[in-house]
């Protein structure tokens, strides 16, 4: 062998040999770091995710020691998304530029995942309870209210407000218990406790005028189902139950405002259109209380409401 061939073959080998190395030295760069909880405590056993899709891997992962740290090398250059998860904790992410001289630490502070009524309330409201165990008697008191086993439903709400009082919006909920069960006074207690709190609660002045039509105080639930009405959270039995009172006062007209705007929210529901036949009737226009009699008959032809609609058709001229 010529000493020029000896040379050319020396030099295709290094360079072959560079070749292969040079991927290699291309991804020396490091990434280290450590993961802590709010409290400065080192986690152990965290997931450490880093992502960059055009490098080779794209993905590297390791996961953290028993002082919270973490470290890996072979990195190529350039941004990197590294993540940092463990079970119990809001998963957290970051950015690093990564070069093959000097990374500068991916440090990580978890926050632990924590309970809605936590994180409604407050951990010094919640101090001494578990959570889960009051959602659970929130359920158990929901499902005796669905139930209508008010007895139970009372005692299960009364129970979650002595232990929370900031739950001032159950109250609602043992008001309308109580109302359902008769119990008039502890209704409008229990709604006067929630609107003492939420004072511009619509909602709760319709329960409380509904408790006070119960009760047969009619002057006042009439002047404060008519402030309900008048904004989203009256219910068409409020637009009715106010039909009712004028009717009653032998407001007619008043009344038919009432009814229909009771049946405009359902157009499905004999009540008031029922109601809104007597009217006419009572004003002497036959022809409207035919017509609303006969749409009774066609809505609910077994009611109560549809029988006396039928009947009053085949006597009336």
């Amino acid at each position: 062998m010529s000493r020029l061939t000896y040379v050319f073959r020396r030099l295709f080998v290094a360079a072959l040999l560079v070749g292969i190395a040079a991927p290699a030295l291309a991804q020396s760069g490091r990434m280290s770091g450590q993961v802590v909880d709010e409290d400065g405590n080192p986690l152990a056993g965290v997931n450490i995710r880093a992502e960059k899709p055009d490098a080779n891997p794209p993905v590297r992962e390791t996961t953290t020691d028993d002082d919270g740290r973490f470290s890996l090398i072979g990195f190529a250059s350039g941004q990197w998304t590294v993540t940092a998860a463990l079970e119990g904790y809001n998963e957290d992410f970051g950015t690093v530029n990564v070069t093959q001289s000097s990374t500068p630490p991916v440090d990580f502070e978890l926050v632990r995942v924590r309970h809605a009524l936590v994180q409604a309330l407050g951990e010094e409201a919640m101090e001494g309870l578990d959570p889960d165990e009051i959602e659970a008697e929130l359920e158990a008191a929901d499902a005796a209210f669905n139930a209508e086993n008010w007895d139970a439903a009372i005692a299960g709400y009364e129970s979650l407000v002595e232990k929370l009082p900031q739950l001032t919006n159950i109250y609602t909920q043992i008001g309308q218990a109580y109302r359902a069960a008769g119990n008039y006074d502890e209704a409008l207690r229990a709604f006067e406790t929630h609107l003492a709190d939420d004072p511009n609660n619509e909602g709760i002045k319709a329960d409380i005028a509904r408790t006070k039509l119960a009760m047969g105080d009619f002057e006042a639930a009439g002047a404060e189902l008519a402030a309900a009405a008048s904004g989203l959270d009256a219910s068409k039995e409020d637009l009715y139950n106010l039909g009712e009172l004028e009717f009653a006062k032998g407001a007619v007209d008043t009344a038919a405002e009432w009814y229909e705007k009771a049946a405009m929210v359902d157009p499905n529901w004999e009540k008031p259109v029922f109601k809104l036949a007597l009217v006419a009737l009572n004003k002497g226009d036959m022809d409207t209380a035919k017509a609303h009699f006969q749409k009774v008959v066609e809505i609910a032809p077994n009611s109560e409401e549809g029988q006396q609609a039928s009947a009053t058709l085949a006597a009336l001229p």
